[in-house]
């Protein structure tokens, strides 16, 4: 009996997925619930998954979106404090800010986006290379471009 195709896709392509999750977690226990959510989008995007595209870019784009969303929900749960039952923000100022900073990052092209916030998440442009395919050198060039287009937002 075959394996159903989207099994042979995630084994053919599960070293992809490691390696994504290697990127994005140094504890074993927080890699595993992440390779879970990953393996979770692509089950939900099964449905979508057009054959006569790359399978491996398919893979990879799930993967690293679901990552960068990981993260993101990661780091939220760590911003706030708990004293006496109630969440207060750290900072409000530091909020107020990065809010702003995520309002003029939305302006982007979704390109741009991907590799501001990996960069703003504290990736290394060596690792955002490795992420995304590309040399450190093209990575350093495009923030360098990102932080001016993102200066030139802010001033109009």
């Amino acid at each position: 009996m075959d394996e159903h195709p989207f099994i042979e896709l995630i084994e053919k392509h599960d070293a992809a997925i490691n390696r994504v999750c290697r990127s994005f977690c140094r504890d074993t226990e927080d890699r595993k619930d992440l390779r879970q959510e990953i393996l979770m989008h692509l089950w939900i995007g099964w449905k979508d998954y057009r054959p006569d595209h790359k399978a491996i870019t398919w893979v990879y784009r799930v993967a690293l979106n679901t990552a960068i969303s990981w993260r993101r929900q990661k780091k939220r749960q760590i911003e706030t404090l708990s004293i006496d039952g109630f969440d207060l923000p750290e900072d409000s100022v530091l909020r107020e800010q990065s809010v702003h900073l995520k309002a003029l990052i939305a302006q982007l092209p979704v390109g741009d986006q991907r590799l501001i916030n990996l960069y703003l998440d504290g990736f290394s442009t060596e690792e955002i290379s490795r992420l995304m395919g590309t040399s450190q050198t093209n990575v350093t060039t495009r923030i360098g471009r990102i932080k001016e287009k993102l200066r030139k937002i802010k001033d109009i």
